[in-house]
């Protein structure tokens, strides 16, 4: 519906800070996947994913995937795809883009229609992830196992757990 989410942490950070930010000007996940082609060919969108691909570092918070996930709880995926996502294995997201335990994004549910800038495991880039919890703590070992990132930004409690995981 064009609703700003509260969890949006770094956008709340660079106008802290006055760094510049470019938010993508669309909804995290769209109805299908044919909207998703026209909305991604639209000049905005381009620019700002080709920003994302050029920058040199990267700053994105980690969420959990189950029943109250922000996704979930503020209507991005319905109950069932939540559902669906838990029972293949979806333990955390990344702007949207669900991955499991090994942070393998999903295939196919809603990734098909994540409108963020894709992931990049393994890059040489700096992609910090943000995140803290008990909640979060599958979904940042994921997120390090898969190398969906490479630098993490959390609290020493969620770390000591999260290493605990490991």
């Amino acid at each position: 519906d064009g609703s700003a989410t509260a969890y949006n942490v770094v956008v709340r950070l660079a106008e802290k800070v006055s760094a510049p930010h470019n938010p993508m000007p669309l909804i995290a996940i769209v109805r299908c996947a044919d909207d998703l082609k026209l909305m991604h060919a639209q000049e905005p969108v381009q620019n700002t994913l080709a920003l994302a691909a050029r920058a040199d570092v990267t700053f994105v918070g980690l969420g959990h995937i189950d029943e109250t996930s922000p996704l979930a709880v503020d209507g991005f995926i319905s109950p069932e795809e939540s559902a669906e996502l838990i029972a293949r294995g979806a333990v955390g997201e990344m702007v949207a883009w669900a991955f499991d335990a090994e942070g393998r994004p999903m295939e196919g549910l809603t990734n098909a229609r994540v409108s963020s800038a894709p992931l990049e495991p393994g890059t040489k880039r700096r992609i910090y992830g943000m995140a803290l919890g008990q909640a979060k703590q599958r979904a940042i070992l994921g997120a390090l196992r898969g190398k969906l990132i490479n630098a993490l930004i959390t609290d020493e409690a969620t770390a000591e757990a999260v290493l605990a995981l490991a």
